[in-house]
């Protein structure tokens, strides 16, 4: 009989147990703004990776070479909750098309950039996402010299930009996360290439990129 007693005392304590460790769990459809699975408790996310970009704009395609190599590096914070900013660094390398006699070169991009996340499931193992921002961007013209007056085309250029694009992410319980993502960067003030030698109209800087990544989170 003394039993039966004892059995009931050690259910009436795990029960409050089970309780607690449920409400520190969130549930993996949730939308909390917590995670304790993390140890930052809202997600900390590191990730280098690279991929492929291009011009949208037709006269930047002929100017130059139609798909480029990209290398990022990016850092999130609240990965695991419904919204994260995103902080970023693009560097991006594409081949010069001839434009004058032999003229070639490299056109090396440098974006830095911000931009805000939503993630549509925070804390499930897939994570689609999609985001919106705004960033810095130069362009540096290296292995040619080029003048606007004789090619049309400058040696550096400064413009904003605006990244937005969609992504999923995999994120594994031992902080292994694993990413892909599109993206395309509508960019202003533009000043690198003209459209016409003879006018003042330069072409538009707006780019697409596709990448991956792998990180770490915590």
């Amino acid at each position: 009989m003394r039993t039966l007693p004892l059995l009931l005392g050690v259910a009436a304590l795990a029960i409050p147990a089970v309780a607690f460790a449920d409400d520190e769990t969130p549930d993996i459809y949730s939308y909390s703004w917590h995670d304790s699975q993390m140890k930052s408790d809202f997600g900390v996310s590191t990730v280098l990776g690279g991929g492929v970009t291009g011009f949208t704009d037709q006269t930047m395609r002929d100017t130059t070479s139609n798909v480029g190599g990209l290398w990022n590096l990016r850092v999130a914070i609240g990965s695991h909750t419904p919204l994260a900013f995103e902080g970023g660094y693009i560097g991006t390398a594409a081949n010069i098309n001839a434009l004058v006699g032999p003229q070639t070169g490299t056109l090396v991009g440098t974006t830095v950039e911000g931009a805000f996340r939503y993630n549509v499931l925070p804390h499930y193992t897939w994570n689609p996402y999609a985001f919106a921002g705004i960033g810095w961007q130069r362009y540096d013209v290296t292995g040619g010299a080029f003048t606007t007056s004789d090619t049309g085309m400058s040696d550096s250029d400064n413009s904003l930009v605006y990244p937005m694009g969609v992504g999923i992410a995999y994120r594994h319980p031992t902080g292994f996360v694993a990413d892909l993502r599109g993206t395309f960067r509508a960019s202003s003030n533009a000043g690198l290439v003209l459209k016409d030698i003879s006018g003042n109209d330069f072409a538009p800087l707006h780019t697409w990129e596709a990448s991956g990544a792998l990180g770490y989170e915590f």
